[in-house]
């Protein structure tokens, strides 16, 4: 069953209709009167009703604080429309990773499944205090492990392009609510592709920001290679909530060392030249299945026919898994160090015993060696003002695995299929992944951009939209 090509879901109400409408038209329809928050959130709701016992995008749905948040929005427009803050009356979803004070935010896992948290983090600080609709938690793999969004506290959230395939991960329930039209734009956290990957699956755009520039809290033993970031289904509107939660905030340090202005460009701004673009259609010299390799051709194709200056790549830094897997492994099992392993996702637990065969010495090195391959992929950057890549080496894999069988007829372990995407955590380049056009299933074309160029990024990213449209 496909639910987003064509709508068919069944559904010929015009209140659906809303469900579709950018940051960028809600605003405009409010601040004109044509349209109502409550009455979008009305028919968010109840597409959410309708469709969700399929997708599962949501762990919980927080339909009276949504209704609540819109009827305040409603009314603070209509005092003054003139001075409406940004995201005022905007629907949202925010990632069930996330600490939201008095909502449920069960991680994902049976240890926490009824855990209500006393505090937001400073994300949900910014989210919640915006103005915006908060639409409910979104379905994640078990404290984010792995990149299909699935757990044994409430089950794997499926594709909504085919239900028999996964959404992605780990923010895989953000990336469906989105490409499902339950909501503009939801958070998500990016690990080792956490956002790209189901920003590629589910046909939508994700951003992962370098460290900083969006503060994470509380911090954990993986937060170097951890981003908050954000899903849309568009690049502005990805921008818009990037800048939202934009914030220096002193309990993440690293957020006080960063410029906040504003990333999201002016209306139609674009590139002020043609970019100079690295096309990498294989990375470390591992290559996508063919049809995403075939569908990264031709975007460059195009991009190259729009006066772009695109080169092809074959010479890229190393593929460096054995450093994620030392970093991964042996922060999982600190971060649950001590708990019921029988409570966990199996395969959770198979990556915590993994992290026994690693030594303090190992992780020392690891992270050196991650200093030296952060200097290499800025090296093999700086001629350029991008990079462009796939966004995964696969498509959308079935529902209810951890990850595919096997790439290009090789067989695929625990995220050494991923090299697209983690390459960037480790080197803490910003990234974003939009939508290019495939034959079967969504595929995802990434963009990479040097360490603090975020602007620059999404300000190409939206013209190599609109070229490509």
């Amino acid at each position: 069953m496909t639910i987003i090509a064509g709508r068919s879901d069944g559904s010929d109400d015009a209140a659906d209709e809303l469900c579709w409408l950018s940051v960028r038209e809600l605003r405009d329809g409010y601040a004109t009167r044509r349209l109502s928050p409550v009455e979008v959130t009305e028919a968010l709701l109840q597409r959410i009703e309708r469709l969700d016992g399929d997708i599962n995008a949501f762990v919980t749905v927080t339909a009276d604080r949504a209704r609540a948040d819109a009827k305040t929005a409603e009314q603070q427009w209509a005092r003054n429309p003139d001075d409406a803050p940004p995201m005022l009356g905007i629907p949202f979803a925010i990632k069930d990773l996330v600490p939201t004070a008095g909502i449920r935010t069960t991680k994902g896992s049976r240890l926490t499944r009824d855990w209500i948290p006393e505090q937001n983090s400073p994300l949900a600080d910014r989210l919640l205090g915006s103005g915006g609709v908060m639409m409910g938690k979104t379905t994640t793999s078990e404290v984010g492990w792995k990149a299909a969004a699935g757990n044994r506290v409430n089950g794997p959230a499926h594709n909504p392009h085919n239900l028999a395939r996964t959404a992605g991960g780990s923010s895989g329930g953000a990336a469906a609510a989105v490409a499902a039209g339950f909501a503009p734009v939801a958070q998500g956290g990016d690990g080792a592709g956490s956002v790209r990957i189901p920003a590629a699956f589910c046909g939508v755009v994700g951003i992962k920001p370098g460290p900083g520039l969006i503060p994470y809290y509380p911090p954990t033993p993986l937060s170097s290679i951890v981003a908050n970031g954000t899903l849309a289904r568009s690049v502005d509107d990805a921008a818009a909530l990037l800048d939202l939660i934009s914030t220096a905030d002193p309990r993440d340090p690293t957020s006080m060392l960063r410029d906040h202005r504003p990333v999201a460009p002016r209306r139609d701004e674009r590139a002020s030249s043609p970019l100079r673009i690295a096309y990498c259609p294989t990375w470390g010299g591992r290559p996508a299945e063919p049809e995403i390799t075939a569908a990264l051709d031709l975007t460059a194709e195009r991009l190259g026919a729009a006066g772009h200056r695109v080169e092809l790549c074959d010479d890229t830094p190393r593929d460096r898994f054995d450093l994620l897997h030392v970093i991964w492994t042996t922060g999982f099992a600190a971060i649950l160090s001590g708990a019921d392993q029988s409570e966990l996702d199996p395969g959770l637990a198979a990556v915590i015993e993994a992290a026994g065969a690693f030594s303090g010495a190992d992780l020392a090195a690891a992270h050196l060696e991650r200093q030296e391959y952060k200097a290499e992929v800025s090296s093999f950057l700086a001629p350029y003002d991008l990079i462009l890549t796939p966004s995964c080496a696969v498509t959308a894999f079935p529902v209810g695995q951890d990850g595919p069988d096997s790439v290009n007829e090789e067989p695929a372990d625990y995220l050494d299929w991923a090299w697209f995407s983690y390459a960037f955590n480790l080197s803490e380049h910003p990234a974003i992944s939009i939508p290019v056009h495939g034959p079967s299933l969504p595929i995802g074309a990434q963009l990479v951009a040097a360490h603090g160029a975020e602007a620059r990024l999404i300000r190409a990213a939206r013209t190599i939209e609109d070229d490509l449209s």
